[in-house]
């Protein structure tokens, strides 16, 4: 249950998609209806024109390939307007706190104009466009109205590089062309037959980058995408009703480290994208406030500085923020906490040093007030920031803990999800213990360095969303991440010789301490 009284901390700007259209499960739906989804979705209002729009282009067709268009029968002289049907659309979010899916409409771009010749016969070239995959209506105007159409089922792409590399590589899987229907927007990455996480691009019309990093031992690896409309592996893909999509492999070669490559922190968060900051209010006429910086981790200093408020006045500096549980059955409300008494110089300005308390993370606001009145606002992101990962090495079954301070509080970035040596391990909440987050494992493996990511995930949504793509890694998380765009964090243990085993000089093994 979430208090009427939220909205006060949230900025009226906040963005609004809305949740997906109906899809169906892989393994309860037939060839045919796939079929008729993607038709309808690409078919015109109007009746269809009696001319034939003939579309030829390498198959399967793919983002960036060339396309000849011709027809006849035309109006000679006449200029013809070519247009691909599309979606605009991605990923819901609701209240800064309330992920809900996916929503998309229909519309159109133009693929350009181009002339009829005098013996009535239209003959042009197009670029597929960097889109959503799936089926496309490529439609022909004349003067506003369709004289002839066609269409074009854009198949998904994949490119991981680099292909080699000691452990802890960073390995990018560059993808183009995923749709936006349930079936054709979501794959899983397993490695050596581990779940590693899902790749999208609701949000980034089919494009976007993957990013994970390359495990041992030394030797090959194999990389194999699968359709995954839940964000795990379809196996039995060959009998799916979406079998002609692709399921691409790649082999990657992780190779002993060299001394220049050797120097792998034990720890660290990959940098964060600037966060979207609301407008500053403020309701004194004339008066203005800056905060500055306005994201950081929790311990971060800042400067609030304004000029044109009350002279010699004193206001209260209060920092707001969310406290509770989704789960214990309470729910969750906004809290104003009184961090400073802010006095107004005899020029009416402020100059007022902040120290960022301790707590969730993403948005915050900083109130200052008199008495009960709302004077001014600025707000303040709270980046997700490592404290520790104690010890770095021992033995296999060593206990290990990572620190995380400034963990987020909404439906979409409140949870981050552990990889070990690229295998799916669970996830940790932030929102109970308000940002501050211990997690507990044990060590295992062979002796050398062994991989622990934590990836963005999502927590929770509607019940009634087709696709589930809940608490799993999210490998798109840079580009495709509903909301915040939180980054990976990345640790690495080095797992020792046990006392008195002996290791063989052929076993392989990173020289790389951590």
């Amino acid at each position: 249950m979430v208090s009427g009284s939220m909205r006060s901390l949230l900025p009226s700007s906040v963005w609004i998609l809305v949740s997906l259209a109906a899809a169906f499960s892989a393994c309860s739906r037939s060839p045919s209806v796939v079929s008729q989804i993607s038709v309808s979705a690409a078919a015109p209002s109007s009746a269809a024109p009696s001319i034939s729009l003939e579309l030829t282009y390498a198959r399967p067709a793919v983002v960036g390939a060339s396309v000849a268009a011709s027809a006849a029968g035309l109006p000679p002289g006449k200029t013809v307007d070519l247009t691909w049907g599309t979606v605009n659309g991605g990923w819901v979010v609701e209240d800064y706190y309330h992920f809900r899916g996916k929503k998309y409409s229909e519309t159109t771009s133009r693929l350009g104009q181009f002339p009829v010749d005098s013996s009535g016969r239209l003959d042009a070239r197009f670029t597929i466009p960097e889109d959503y995959g799936g089926v496309h209506e490529v439609l022909a105007l004349i003067d506003g109205k369709a004289v002839a159409q066609n269409g074009i089922e854009v198949t998904q792409t994949f490119e991981l590089t680099p292909t080699s590399g000691p452990v802890g590589t960073p390995i990018e899987l560059r993808v183009k062309g995923l749709g936006w229907r349930t079936m054709e927007s979501t794959w899983a990455v397993n490695w050596d037959n581990n779940n590693l996480g899902w790749v999208s691009a609701a949000g980034t019309r089919g494009s976007a980058v993957a990013r994970f990093r390359a495990t041992g031992p030394v030797g090959d690896h194999v990389v194999k995408l699968y359709t995954g409309w839940q964000g795990q592996s379809y196996l039995n893909y060959e009998q799916s009703p979406v079998a002609h999509l692709p399921r691409p492999k790649f082999i990657f070669r992780t190779t002993p480290a060299t001394a220049e490559q050797s120097a792998m922190p034990a720890a660290y968060a990959e940098p964060y994208q600037p966060q979207a900051i609301p407008h500053t209010e403020v309701k004194v006429a004339g008066a203005t406030l800056a905060l500055a910086p306005t994201q950081g981790p929790t311990g971060a200093r800042a400067m609030l500085r304004g000029e044109g408020f009350p002279r010699n006045s004193s206001l209260q500096l209060v920092w707001q923020t969310f406290v509770g549980s989704r789960v214990s059955g309470l729910g969750f409300e906004p809290q104003e906490n009184v961090i400073a008494q802010v006095k107004v110089g005899s020029d009416g300005k402020i100059e007022w040093p902040i120290t960022i308390p301790e707590d969730l993370g993403g948005l915050h606001g900083l109130a200052l007030r008199s008495g009960d009145s709302l004077v001014a606002r600025a707000f303040f992101v709270i980046e997700t920031s490592i404290v520790s990962i104690t010890p770095k090495s021992g033995p296999s079954g060593t206990p290990v803990t990572i620190h995380l301070k400034g963990v987020g509080w909404t439906e979409y970035d409140n949870i981050y999800v552990a990889t070990y040596d690229n295998a799916y391990m669970g996830y940790a909440c932030g929102f109970n213990s308000q940002g501050d987050v211990v997690i507990n494992f044990t060590a295992a493996g062979e002796p050398g360095e062994h991989l622990i990511d934590l990836y963005p995930g999502i927590y929770q949504g509607p019940p009634s969303e087709p696709q589930q793509l809940y608490r799993l890694p999210q490998l798109t998380y840079a580009d495709d991440h509903p909301g915040n765009k939180i980054p990976a964090l990345r640790f690495t243990f080095e797992v020792l010789p046990s006392p008195g085993r002996h290791i063989s000089s052929s076993t392989p093994r990173s020289p790389n301490p951590s």
